[in-house]
């Protein structure tokens, strides 16, 4: 176990079985020296995967420092456990916060990348996460923002404690989306927020190489997007099929990701609908008449991430809606699946293609945006 020091720094040392090497977590420098490079006649040192840091520091948890990387973790949804898998770390999760906030399908696509969710414990019931499930899991870190854990569940500042004194310390900030009033602190892009998880486990060789494969998919779209913006009315869709509908304005936060890459106008922006909290009907969104919809979801529902069964309970109600078969978007044939919201940096990956690809149709097809055999091995520690 690992327990907090005093103020905002934890020690985590000691924590896990590792050694330094590949197989335990360690680095992936066999030389394990320092890469130095030179700048405007200024020379800087890069720090190796297998140095382990000092400290690695994260609002609102503050600093943790440790001998070892840490072995086994927990995380909460989709974000940080998708994390956990880019860095080669699914066979040392052992319990997830909320199992159906998770989504793995894309995982099929990555050869040797897998996580079976099934076999893990969830740590929530409901609107229930008890501190059982903690001791249950026995972590060496919680990847989990402690606040967002306070202002969702009703822990309180002595259940933090207890569970960072006697299990192990928290790390992570709650970067979903920006509209929690008791949010604060810092947000973090989900590029920081995965360095940040690197440096803890000590992959930041990892995570430089899938941020490399991040840029070059962003610039590759950036560079063939056509001039004029597509207006996207993202909604979240209640019921199966749905009835109604969360309109979502977009902004930069992580469940929006996609669509900052992709550049489209939100159809929302100068609307009277509220920016939280409302559901809309056919007839506001026929209002409305956005030239793009599209449909996300917060859980991992096969009629939001399945071509046939969204085409079945999306579109095809919505053709058949006496309102809304006469929306631009339904009468067009563009209503497009958006994927599940709580996003890492390899669901992402795939998020940002399929909303290139279905936003500008004529621009990018079909086609792959990013190698998946490249990001496999990266994560597989083969590259």
């Amino acid at each position: 176990m690992c327990a907090l020091g005093a103020a905002t720094v934890a020690a985590l040392a000691g924590c896990g079985a590792g050694s330094g090497s590949e197989g335990e977590g360690g680095g992936e420098n066999e030389s394990g020296s320092a890469d130095t490079a030179v700048d405007g006649g200024t020379t800087t040192t890069t720090r190796t995967a297998t140095t382990a840091p000092d400290e690695v520091c994260l609002e609102p948890v503050g600093c943790l420092s440790f001998d070892d990387p840490p072995q086994r973790w927990v995380a909460n949804a989709g974000i940080y456990c998708d994390m956990g898998v880019a860095l080669g770390l699914a066979d040392r999760l052992v319990a997830i916060g909320s199992p159906r906030r998770y989504y793995t399908g894309y995982y099929d696509q990555l050869p040797g990348v897998s996580v079976d969710k099934e076999r893990l414990p969830s740590l929530s019931a409901g609107a229930r996460m008890s501190k059982e499930a903690f001791y249950a899991a026995d972590a060496d870190v919680h990847v989990m923002d402690p606040v967002w854990i306070r202002n969702t569940f009703g822990w309180t500042e002595a259940d933090i404690a207890e569970i960072e004194e006697n299990v192990a310390p928290f790390f992570g900030n709650y970067i979903r989306e920006r509209q929690d009033a008791w949010h604060d602190y810092r947000y973090y892009t989900l590029s920081e927020a995965f360095e940040k998880v690197a440096q803890l486990f000590d992959r930041v060789d990892r995570y430089e190489r899938l941020e490399t494969v991040r840029r070059e998919t962003e610039d590759r779209i950036a560079s063939n997007m056509p001039d004029e913006r597509a207006e996207v009315l993202l909604l979240r869709p209640q019921g199966i099929p749905p009835r109604s509908f969360y309109p979502q304005y977009l902004d930069d936060s992580v469940s929006d990701y996609q669509w900052g890459v992709v550049a489209v106008d939100d159809a929302l922006v100068g609307s009277s609908i509220p920016r939280w909290g409302v559901t809309v009907d056919y007839e506001t969104i026929a209002e409305l008449d956005p030239e793009v919809i599209v449909m996300e979801t917060q859980f991992a529902d096969d009629f939001v991430l399945e071509r046939e069964s969204f085409r079945e309970f999306a579109l095809d109600t919505m053709r058949n809606h006496p309102v809304a078969r006469d929306v631009r978007a339904v009468r067009n044939g563009r209503v497009y699946s958006g994927g599940i919201n709580y996003q890492g940096p390899l669901i992402s990956l795939f998020q940002i293609e399929h909303a290139a690809r279905s936003v500008y149709p004529d621009a990018f097809g079909d086609e792959d945006l990013f190698d998946r055999e490249r990001v496999a091995r990266i994560v597989t520690g083969e590259a």
